[in-house]
């Protein structure tokens, strides 16, 4: 299964929003009139803006795009950008002021709404200097912990730099594992002066402004009568069946049957791991092996009802989200409702509500506006301003308090339904499905990966991933057990590193990886059992002592290497593993070793499926 990494969230578009004031809506491109009143003495910086009357005000389009991956921010898209390459150059060869919010997916790959922008960008070289009128700004999304952080805005600020726009202020590099809201808002505050600077001239004074504050978006609340609403067949829909829709994805999830269930641990492990299976053969879903399967996730019944009490409003309430007043007028947000309508706040709180993560800044704002106890609304306001930015990490993310608990926490904070929804829906992501004990169905979406075989199926392959990082190696000795059954003899050597406890507990699919031994589609399986003996040993323990071997496979035979499964950890130390080898097997400095295996990622034969 899959799980999206790195997105870029929808509180950025509404901190920009609310820091420059001009956000009119949003997309994967939205666009916006800066506005400056010009007197006499003043002549517009960009060359590209054409004079006006005197008294007129002077327009300046600022373009802002952003990459995302699984974020609502996508689902909310009016317009994309560009359909094809020669719309992109151009579009982009008349923009003349431009700031780009992209986030980075699993191992630094671009997100699915950003493959098209990121291709355009890096095999485009043949173009030259040809942006020479464009000045820009970059905020990258990330996470530390991973090996290639904030690849994408980096790729981004490299390649625009190179092709000569002009960067306005240096590249912003938000960290989400720690508090990348605050990140933002510090970049957010380089380029206020900047701004002022290039929209009003060389000699213009920047004066700080009002402390920074997050505007709180609202939609209007509409109650529906539910005896009218359901006889009317107007109730949304999670899920669409297979035959309905042809294009499935994030938001238009396939409603799907789950087939198989069954425990993988043994009785013995206090843990556990699900093994799943689901029939899309009545379904237009199609995917390759390696693709991801995202799974969407309910909150439990338990979960929905203290949340429903915590709001003070009855579960079975029939409502909708709009963003215009009664009279057509636009409310405080420019976004589009995070879910369709009507809905019952039951269905709302456990499909579309993210109440088990810690909250985002915005959520606590929102929080402190309607608290009605003054200790509690001081505290709130406290968490979230950059003067507590270390007690909200101490207190929230590092507690991994969830907004639930913090509701409990301070139960005065009641804010109406169309601002909780307005100030949570930019941390909704798609989680996985609470199966139960007898599960019927479930949304799916297939996300495409580049995790996948050499298309010379003679090219050896060295697979590692303990634990669940096992599954898209499973789906590779499927493919090559049929492809030898098919009359392909050719296969190249397999080796598999798998981890796990113990043995006797959670080594899963035992009995099938030494079927595929047996069936010669595997040359060989290594597992490091990590609780059996007195030392800890994984799977890069393992790996070193077959040194000489993986590195002959892969300097000597052309070899890939895939890595699947926990970022933070296992992939981290098999990369110093990785480095380690190459440096002890070529003699080769730290340094030189980085680059030899930067150059295996390059031609992409070293490849990691991470989270």
């Amino acid at each position: 299964m899959w799980i999206g990494l790195e997105t870029i969230p929808d509180w950025a578009l509404l901190i920009f929003k609310a820091s420059i004031g001009v956000l009119v809506g949003i997309g994967y491109v939205l666009w916006s009139r800066f506005l400056v009143r010009r007197d006499k003495s003043f002549e517009p910086v960009l060359s590209a803006v054409s004079k006006e009357d005197e008294d007129d005000e002077l327009k300046i389009k600022i373009t802002i795009l952003f990459g995302t991956q699984t974020g609502t921010a996508e689902g909310f898209a009016k317009d994309e950008y560009a359909g094809d390459d020669d719309e992109y150059e151009k579009k982009l060869r008349k923009e003349t002021l431009a700031f780009f919010l992209v986030a980075s997916y699993g191992d630094g790959e671009p997100t699915d709404n950003a493959v098209r922008f990121h291709k355009f960008l890096t095999e485009g070289q043949h173009r030259g200097v040809w942006l020479q009128q464009l000045t820009y700004g970059v905020f990258g999304l990330g996470n530390r912990q991973y090996e290639q952080f904030n690849k994408m805005g980096r790729m981004v600020d490299e390649q625009l730099r190179e092709q000569g726009a002009k960067q306005l202020i240096p590249l912003g590099t938000g960290d989400d594992d720690k508090c990348i809201e605050d990140d933002f808002s510090a970049w957010l505050e380089t380029l206020r002066p900047a701004l002022d600077q290039l929209l009003l001239g060389k000699d213009a004074a920047y004066v700080a402004s009002t402390p920074f504050t997050v505007a709180i978006p609202e939609y209007r609340l509409v109650i529906h009568d539910t005896a009218a609403t359901y006889s009317s067949g107007n109730i949304h829909l999670n899920a669409t069946d297979g035959n309905v829709i042809s294009a499935f994805g994030v938001h238009h999830p396939c409603r799907a049957k789950v087939a198989v269930r069954k425990e993988l641990h043994k009785t013995e492990s206090d843990r556990s791991c699900i093994h799943l299976e689901f029939d899309i053969s009545s379904t237009n879903l199609k995917y390759e092996t390696g693709d991801h399967v995202g799974v969407y996730a309910e909150n439990s019944e338990e979960t929905v009802e203290k949340a429903g009490n915590l709001l003070d409003q009855p579960l079975d309430l029939l409502f909708s989200l709009h963003t215009d007043r009664e009279d057509g007028a636009k409310v405080g947000s420019s976004l589009a409702p995070p879910f369709p309508g009507p809905c019952t706040l039951r269905t709302a709180l456990a499909r579309y509500a993210d109440l088990l993560n810690p909250p985002r800044k915005t959520a606590l704002t929102a929080l402190a506006a309607f608290a009605s106890k003054p200790h509690e609304e001081e505290r709130l306001k406290f968490l979230s301003s950059p003067e507590g930015k270390d007690e909200y990490s101490r207190w929230i993310l590092e507690s991994r308090r969830s907004l639930l608990e913090v509701m409990a926490e301070f139960p005065s904070a009641k804010p109406p339904l169309g601002v909780f929804f307005a100030a949570i829906a930019p941390s909704l992501q798609p989680r996985y499905y609470s199966i139960s004990s007898s599960p019927s169905w479930a949304p799916i979406f297939v996300r495409s990966s580049n995790f996948k075989l050499p298309s010379d199926p003679s090219v050896p392959i060295v697979m590692v991933g303990p634990g669940s990082g096992l599954a898209p190696f499973r789906g590779f000795l499927q493919e090559r057990l049929y492809m030898k059954c098919d009359g392909v003899h050719q296969l190249g050597e397999a080796l598999l590193y798998f981890g796990c406890r113990n043995r006797t507990k959670d080594f899963i699919y035992e009995d099938e990886l030494k079927n595929f031994v047996e069936q010669g589609v595997l040359t060989e399986l290594v597992v490091a059992f990590s609780r059996e003996g007195p030392n800890k040993e994984y799977v890069q323990h393992k790996m070193i002592e077959k040194a000489a071997y993986i590195w002959g496979l892969l300097s000597k035979c052309g070899g890939h290497l895939y890595v699947c499964g926990d970022a933070k950890g296992m992939a981290r130390d098999v990369h110093q593993a990785l480095l380690g080898i190459i440096q002890e097997q070529e003699c080769l400095g730290s340094t030189k070793a980085e680059d030899a295996l930067k150059k295996l990622q390059m031609e992409g034969r070293y490849l990691r499926d991470v989270w």
